[in-house]
Order: C-alpha cells, then sequence, then structure tokens
C-alpha cells in the first residue's frame, strides 16, 4: 500500500510529467504548421536541403533553437555581403509588423503591432480610429533588450538593409500569456527591415 506522504511527493511529479509531454506536443504540432507553411505555400527549402536543390538562388529558411524559423527575401542580393552583419551587442533600428501565425499566410486581420506608417494609416481608415502605435523604427540592442526570444535567436547574422521573416512557436513567444489581442500559446510571425546596424 503507498503511504500518504509516498503520494505527496509522487503525485506533483506525475502531473509535471504529464504536462511537460502536453507542452512538447503542442510544440511539435506548431512546428509542423510552420514547416508546412514555409515548404508548400512558400515553397522554400530548409538550409541543411539546399545541397539536393538543382535551382539557382532556391528560396531557403535558416532554424534556431526549439523552432524560430527565419527566412531571408533578399538574401542573393547584390552587395549584400557588404553590408554591415548584425551581431550580438549591435544597436538596430527595425521597421516591423507583427502577427498571430495561424498557419497561413499573414494578414491584417491577424496583425497585432507595427510600426509601418501605410500599415497604421489603412488600419485607421479601415476602422475610423485612432491607433496608438507609433512610426518610428523600433530601436533595440541585441542581447541587452528584452524582446521576443525567437527574434533574439535569429537576427544575428542577419545584415543592414535586410528584409527579415521570422516565425516562431509560442515558447519563443508569448507562451502562456496573454497580451492584447495575442492570445495565449500563440505561434508568432515578424516581417522585418533592419533599418540601421550600429556597432
Amino acid at each position: 500500500m503507498v503511504s500518504v506522504k509516498r503520494l505527496i511527493v509522487i503525485l506533483p511529479l506525475l502531473l509535471l510529467s504529464f504536462a511537460g509531454c502536453e507542452q512538447e506536443d503542442t510544440l511539435l504540432s506548431e512546428r509542423d504548421k510552420i514547416e508546412n507553411y514555409l515548404t508548400s505555400s512558400r515553397n522554400m527549402v530548409a538550409e541543411e536541403d539546399l545541397g539536393s536543390v538543382i535551382e539557382d538562388n532556391p528560396s531557403f529558411y535558416n532554424l534556431f533553437d526549439r523552432y524560430a524559423y527565419r527566412h531571408i527575401v533578399n538574401y542573393y542580393e547584390e552587395g549584400r555581403d557588404e553590408r554591415t552583419e548584425v551581431a550580438w551587442g549591435d544597436d538596430l533600428e527595425l521597421r516591423f509588423r507583427a502577427y498571430v501565425f495561424t498557419g497561413s499566410e499573414p494578414s491584417l486581420s491577424t496583425l497585432y503591432w507595427t510600426n509601418v506608417e501605410e500599415v497604421i494609416l489603412s488600419l485607421q481608415q479601415q476602422s475610423d480610429s485612432k491607433l496608438e502605435w507609433s512610426s518610428e523604427p523600433l530601436k533595440v540592442k541585441l542581447g541587452t533588450t528584452e524582446m521576443l526570444e525567437g527574434l533574439e535567436l535569429t537576427l544575428a547574422g542577419c545584415r543592414e538593409r535586410d528584409s527579415v521573416q521570422v516565425y516562431m512557436t509560442s515558447n519563443l513567444a508569448y507562451g502562456k500569456k496573454l497580451l492584447g489581442s495575442v492570445p495565449k500559446n500563440s505561434m508568432i510571425a515578424w516581417y522585418m527591415q533592419i533599418e540601421k546596424v550600429t556597432k
């Protein structure tokens, strides 16, 4: 017979184990949705599969720790390699659109934050309301400014004037926090232009 003391010790451990499995299943499901979108809807390949692609300059994504995906839209642009590369500790100025990612093409209906003036004006015209969003570039210092982990993981290695798309599972975004119009456990997509990099 199991004693009450043992149950007090064992039961919380069992509950934690079950919660951990459930969370891992959720992350794997989110990962599958992002990868399916990138490979099927966007016709991209994973960086490690580039060697098996015949076409010139194929569209590809990089995978970072625990399911953050980065696509540099202008990766093959002439002169890109000569521009300043982003490293930890650099000051960045970003123009961005942030979306709740549902597994399909991000749209204005899933947008939760932006500093792109044209998008802000368009949203204001549609809803006849004044948004409190600033159109100033977002200024961050990589590695010291508090930001979504998925963004922090993927910005290093980009270059000034890059157009970058980042998709992340909920654990690298807001997790279980409810943030305004962003539901708990939401996948997130950020579309960014790196306007300036200062060493």
